[in-house]
C-alpha cells in the first residue's frame, strides 16, 4: 500500500524562534499518518490533536472513503458492532488491508459523498506514552441505505517515530447505537 498523507494536516507547536510565523511542519505527499511538531518541541495538547484528527478522518470518510484505511497500519485493530446484536454482530479487522475491505463494505461504492457524518460530541484525552484517546458520538448516513444511524466510536491514536514523528490509528471501535437507548447493554 502506498502511504497516504493529508496535506492539510498540520499541528502547530508554537512560534518558537520564528517571527510572526508558526513552526508547523508541512506534511509531504509521500508520508503516512499525521505529522506533528519537529525540532524537539513539545507535542501539542491531546485535545488539539484529537479534534484535528476527527475533522480529517470524517472528511476522508465522506469524500474519499477508499482512502480511510490509510490512517491505519499493519498492527491496527478495527471492530464494528450494532447494539443488541450480540457477539455474532461484531466484525473485526486487523491491518490496513482488512480495514479497507470492511470500510468499503459498509460505505458502499466509490461514489462521492458515500457517507454523511453529523458529529454531536468529541472527547479527547492524553493517554499512555503520548497517545491520544478519542471518543466520538454522532450520526452516520450512508447513501446505500439512507438510514441515519447513531454511533459512538473510540479510537486510540498511537505515536510513531518512523519515518517521522506523528500518529496513526492503533485501535478503533465503532458501535451503532439505538437513538432512544432502548436496547439493553
Amino acid at each position: 500500500l502506498k502511504p497516504f498523507c493529508l496535506k492539510t494536516f498540520r499541528v502547530c507547536v508554537g512560534t518558537a524562534g520564528r517571527q510572526g510565523g508558526c513552526c508547523c511542519r508541512c506534511v509531504s505527499s509521500d508520508c503516512s499518518a499525521m505529522t506533528v511538531g519537529g525540532n524537539g518541541a513539545a507535542p501539542p495538547p491531546a485535545a488539539y490533536i484529537g479534534h484535528k484528527f476527527v475533522k480529517d478522518y470524517y472528511t476522508v470518510l465522506a469524500k474519499e472513503p477508499e482512502n480511510l484505511h490509510k490512517f491505519y497500519k499493519a498492527q491496527s485493530v478495527f471492530s464494528r458492532s450494532t447494539e443488541g446484536a450480540g457477539c455474532e454482530g461484531t466484525i473485526s479487522a486487523v491491518g490496513a488491508g482488512e480495514i479497507h475491505s470492511e470500510v468499503m463494505s459498509f460505505v458502499g461504492s466509490f461514489d462521492r459523498l458515500d457517507c454523511r457524518a453529523e458529529l454531536l460530541h468529541v472527547e479527547c484525552q492524553e493517554s499512555r506514552h503520548g497517545g491520544v484517546l478519542v471518543c466520538v458520538t454522532g450520526c452516520l448516513t450512508y447513501t446505500q441505505s439512507s438510514e441515519r444511524q447513531h454511533f459512538t466510536q473510540a479510537l486510540f491514536l498511537d505515536r510513531q517515530s518512523e519515518p517521522y514523528d506523528g500518529y496513526f490509528v492503533l485501535n478503533d471501535i465503532l458501535r451503532y447505537i439505538s437513538p432512544d437507548g432502548s436496547s439493553k447493554v
